[in-house]
């Protein structure tokens, strides 16, 4: 699932003109600039938080595709698909590829604004306290029993709405699932034809929006709580902005390589431990 991608502020924008009419190109980014905003997003951070999230989450996999299989090959698959330098190297690769052509400093001023960091810092955290099973389902209960004041959610929906989170998060999901499965039918047990792997994924794929749309309620609803509405508003409107966009679209390019990546790797292995064990 991409909601790790919300950890990076994905944001969604008003359309960038087409080429022939914009009369001056665009400041090139400085390996200065790209450092900056790595910094103002918190990418090393994320990255830290997504490695935690991936090697609990290998943990329940082993568990159900595994059982006792999962020896010490496993642990030391898992370790490397979850090397830090490998993910930053994967994301940044990705991610600063598709800013080549993008301004910078739009972005940098808000990230880098008192507000900006306000907004990183309060994702990180409540991501963070995401990690704690029990605390996300409280926070998912508060929304389904309408305990978030009507106002909030209303601002909150709006973000959801204007950033097309929603649909964004729900297709990078399909797309890891796709990643997991294709990776997993090298084994016997589980061989599967393109086709039908992607019968399945589609088959979820209504349950899946629907909890990546309650997921996302409840984990801004988390991380915003400290904030006014009109920064929130702010923030609405910076995610409306040619740069929002940009950023938006950099973002979901870099996390969504490394997350197709880390997947396939993941169903790979469990097929190679289901095979070493069966010969």
């Amino acid at each position: 699932m991409l909601r790790g991608l919300l950890l990076a502020l994905c944001l969604a924008a008003m359309p960038a003109l087409p080429a022939a009419a914009r009369t001056d190109a665009p400041p090139v980014a400085t390996q200065e600039d790209r450092e900056r905003l790595w910094s103002a997003l918190g990418l090393g951070e994320a990255l830290e938080i997504m490695r935690d999230e991936g090697r609990a989450m290998s943990r329940d996999i082993a568990m159900d595709y595994l059982a006792d299989r999962a020896d010490g090959s496993w642990t030391r698959t898992v370790a490397r698909i979850y090397d830090p330098e490998a993910m930053s190297d994967v994301m940044r690769a990705a991610f600063f590829s598709d800013m080549e052509d993008a301004d910078p400093q739009p972005m940098l001023s808000f990230f880098e604004s008192r507000l900006g960091q306000r907004i990183v810092a309060l994702e990180m955290t409540a991501r963070r306290a995401f990690l704690d099973s029990d605390t996300e389902e409280a926070a998912r209960d508060l929304v389904r029993e309408g305990a978030v004041p009507e106002d909030r959610i209303a601002l909150i929906d709006e973000f959801i709405a204007v950033n097309d989170l929603v649909a964004l998060n729900t297709s990078g999901s399909m797309n890891t699932n796709v990643a997991f499965l294709s990776g997993l039918s090298q084994a016997e047990l589980f061989a599967m034809s393109e086709q039908e792997i992607l019968d399945r994924v589609w088959s979820d794929a209504e349950g899946n929006r629907a909890d990546t749309e309650e997921w996302l309620r409840a984990y801004l609803a988390t991380a915003y709580r400290p904030l006014a509405d009109d920064e929130i508003r702010a923030y609405i409107d910076f995610s409306r902005t040619e740069a929002g966009q940009r950023l938006n679209r950099a973002l979901f390019a870099g996390f969504g390589e490394m997350y197709v990546q880390q997947y396939h790797a993941l169903g790979l292995a469990v097929a190679r431990q289901l095979t070493a064990k069966d010969i």
